[in-house]
């Protein structure tokens, strides 16, 4: 046998080795690098299987401190990707019927094809002042692509609150709104808008990790819901005139 045969028979032995070892790299690798690229904002737990295939329980950090548990996610990847420098997965949440694209790389974080819904009462934990009004309806999540660099978010996406409610106040209804998000860099852009019920909410504000979150905008009901509404505004708002309530919303 020559040097040259000898020499890529041990090349491909070293690849060969190299391929297993990666293959066999355990979930919590994974765990570990999602929570570093997302600046400890996203963690995974009970992590079971390989970092090509397994699953786990996902939670994201609320401005608190506290942890929000987002659900049940499975992914599925392949060794290859790391040819280009990232892990590349597909994530499905929460028995989601379409998978999300999720890449880890040595930059951060990008997604697309996000599309998640949570009960609205972990708002509680992701905006404490919400917290004893007792937030119900529901939460869905959407954006095609999304990418986290350490603080600096690029990206569009949406944040529906439908069929908004709160157990501290029964028999309200407050329709169904969005928050319409452009990742800028260190800050996020945010404008607020109505889809629909009894309640018009517009505004803009602004959410930075440094800086934290300031919105602020008008909330007015309208004509026919105004008797049922303008009583629970007046409680809830402290500037509310000419039939509509004025709020600022800063933490």
């Amino acid at each position: 046998m020559s040097r040259r045969q000898l020499g890529l028979y041990l090349a491909w032995g070293c690849l060969a080795y190299g391929v297993a070892l990666l293959a066999l790299l355990p979930a919590a690798f994974l765990s570990q690098a999602l929570e570093r690229l997302s600046a400890q904002r996203l963690e995974l737990r009970d992590p079971s299987g390989s970092a090509w295939s397994g699953s786990g329980r996902l939670y994201a950090r609320g401005r608190a401190g506290g942890f929000v548990e987002l659900g049940s996610v499975r992914w599925k990847s392949s060794p290859a990707a790391l040819v280009r420098g990232r892990l590349g997965a597909d994530m499905t949440l929460n028995q989601a019927a379409k998978p999300i694209r999720v890449e880890l790389g040595f930059g951060g974080i990008a997604v697309q094809n996000l599309a998640i819904e949570f009960p609205g009462k972990l708002l509680a934990t992701m905006a404490p002042p919400l917290e004893v009004l007792g937030p119900e309806g529901q939460l869905r999540v959407q954006s095609e692509s999304l990418r986290i660099e350490g603080d600096d978010v690029l990206g569009l996406a949406t944040v529906e609150w439908r069929d908004i409610r709160f157990a501290r106040a029964a028999g309200v209804e407050l329709g169904s709104h969005v928050a319409r998000l452009r990742g800028a860099g260190s800050r996020v852009d945010i404008e607020l808008g109505t889809l629909d019920g009894p309640l018009r909410v517009s505004g803009a504000g602004t959410w930075s990790v440094r800086g934290g979150l300031a919105v602020s905008g008008t909330a007015e009901p309208r004509p026919d819901a105004a008797a049922a509404l303008v009583p629970f505004l007046r409680g809830m708002c402290p500037e509310f005139r000419d039939g509509r309530c004025l709020f600022q919303i800063k933490y």
